[in-house]
């Protein structure tokens, strides 16, 4: 039944496209958007540089809190029942910006005179997902085949660097062609002095005298996790100098409602990455977070007591945890021994650092100047 609705949906989708594409291209950039933070910069950038650029914004409430931050001329809730004018500003912006898989696609093919480019929301996976993803192996053929559709109509694939790129080519099926080593735009304040601000206020709010900072970020689950019973863990560190900052899936925010002294559940008013800021450690188990963090030299550990169960659902990667040079255990002691040596700390951090110089061909700091000469200067 749910099948048959996308492919009626679809098939109007499709109808309104064509016909739409029949108007003139319009100046227009077009962010269409989940998270909205790898793509936001973009639109930042243009909206200082390129004034007369006419910015849309379609997003997805459920993650993007502040549509009102972007200052576009027309921003636009994502529902399918405004299929009709998806489809109008689809088919008729000259740029468009996504950072998810927009279904859409399957029966949109590129425009001549348009440019679309994927500034997809991980910086690297160490999770299976598209085509190998457990998900992925149990759909019908045609749902398949719809799948390889929209990634083939992604456009340019922008990431950090050739080693994210081969790691990305095989789950969508693309060539390494379409890959772009410009980098990760959410970055880029990190490397200016716009972040001393943010830095000032979390350090305010959660730095005290004598204790460091550790911040436990667990990725998404399919199923009902085991973040409880680790936060729980993690609360014998407040008694040996380490304040625990908690920065939950929103899916599973609702779950949690106790405090305790030096244990901070974290709200979405500031971004992930504005918490690293004051990170002394990260933990972790399946998120792609350490493909960044590791440009602030952050130490990490990846704590996985569901491993077994996560390798079904949705899988992941056969190196795991490689390519990341980091500690990976299910083992709740092993990790706390690791936490409280300032030597296993030490060597995690020359690690990471060392690790963003693979992982990053660019010099991290400039994503955002090198998409928007490329796709507007036409510097390269």
């Amino acid at each position: 039944m749910r099948e048959s609705i996308v492919q009626i949906y679809l098939l109007l989708f499709r109808i309104f496209y064509r016909i739409f594409c029949l108007l003139p291209l319009r100046p227009v950039t077009l962010f269409w958007v989940t998270y909205g933070d790898n793509v936001k910069p973009i639109n930042d950038a243009l909206l200082t540089e390129f004034p007369k650029e006419k910015r849309y914004l379609v997003y997805d409430k459920k993650f993007v809190k502040n549509p009102e931050a972007w200052s576009a001329e027309y921003a636009l809730p994502y529902r399918r029942l405004r299929f009709i004018r998806l489809a109008y500003l689809l088919a008729t912006s000259k740029h468009l910006f996504i950072d998810n898989y927009i279904g859409e696609y399957s029966v949109a093919p590129i425009r001549q005179g348009t440019k679309r480019i994927q500034l997809w929301h991980a910086a690297g996976t160490l999770k299976k997902f598209g085509l190998m993803s457990s998900r992925s192996l149990m759909v019908p053929k045609h749902v398949l085949r719809r799948f390889k559709r929209v990634y083939q109509r992604y456009g340019d694939f922008i990431v950090p660097g050739e080693a994210c790129a081969k790691q990305f080519m095989a789950p969508h099926d693309l060539p390494r062609t379409v890959f772009k080593t410009l980098g990760v735009p959410r970055t880029d304040y990190w490397f200016n002095e716009q972040h001393q601000t943010v830095k000032k206020q979390l350090s305010d709010i959660y730095v005290k005298p004598k204790r460091r900072i550790l911040l436990y970020a667990p990725t998404y689950r399919e199923y009902n996790g085991m973040e409880g019973q680790t936060v729980r863990q993690l609360e014998q560190l407040t008694d040996q100098g380490w304040t625990i900052l908690v920065k939950l899936h929103p899916t599973v925010r609702s779950m949690f409602t106790h405090q305790k002294a030096h244990v901070h559940f974290v709200t979405d008013e500031y971004s992930i990455n504005d918490y690293l800021l004051i990170t002394d450690v990260l933990v972790t188990d399946y998120s792609s977070i350490p493909f960044e963090s590791c440009l602030l030299g952050v130490p990490t550990v990846l704590y996985t007591p569901d491993i077994d169960t996560y390798r079904q659902i949705p899988g992941i990667i056969d190196s795991y945890p490689d390519p990341l040079p980091v500690t990976c255990t299910d083992q709740f002691e092993i990790m706390l021994n690791w936490i409280n040596s300032d030597v296993s700390l030490q060597e995690s951090r020359m690690a990471m650092e060392q690790f963003k110089t693979i992982w990053y061909t660019e010099q991290p700091g400039q994503a955002t100047r090198r998409i928007v000469d490329h796709y507007y200067r036409k510097v390269r």
